[in-house]
């Protein structure tokens, strides 16, 4: 409740409210203060901004992981159903991993999403891993999009340290 002169205004701020449950909750209140619902206050958080708030969290967990080198939590957001957040984890992974990244990202290679395909190689890349060279090459051979062979080139050259 907002103080002002003689009034209280109730500012609903919930998800999915309705005025009907503005107008039944003024009604349960009126016998003790006079309540102006206001209409326009009423602002329900549409599903695109739950899922935006939850995307920016999953996001910042993934940089504390990242600076805590957490890898176990980022292999874990790796298969989140969310692409954004899985590409971030991915390269997360290229930047804190250690034992099992290289493992999950050379099996990431294989995924259907190009995008998923590409951001693995950079994070392989990254993670700087000798042992990824071999299968790096050899997915170089099979590869048909352009966009993750030059990601996959990319990584093997950071691998023989010109990146």
């Amino acid at each position: 409740f907002v103080r002002h002169p003689r009034r209280f205004v109730l500012r609903f701020q919930i998800c999915n409210i309705y005025s009907q449950f503005a107008h039944f909750f003024s009604g349960v209140l009126s016998n003790m203060a006079r309540i102006i619902v206001c209409k326009e206050k009423i602002r329900p958080l549409s599903e695109r901004t739950l899922e935006r708030s939850m995307l920016y969290g999953k996001l910042e967990k993934i940089e504390k992981c990242v600076q805590k080198g957490k890898e176990d939590e980022l292999v874990k957001l790796v298969h989140d159903r969310d692409k954004n957040v899985r590409l971030a984890a991915i390269a997360g992974l290229g930047r804190a991993g250690k034992d099992n990244a290289c493992n999950v990202l050379i099996t990431l290679l294989l995924d259907d999403d190009p995008e998923i395909r590409s951001a693995s190689a950079s994070a392989l890349g990254d993670l700087g891993d000798p042992r990824a060279h071999t299968l790096l090459m050899h997915h170089l051979g099979v590869e048909k999009d352009e966009r993750v062979a030059a990601a996959i080139k990319d990584a093997v050259g950071k691998l023989h340290g010109g990146g």
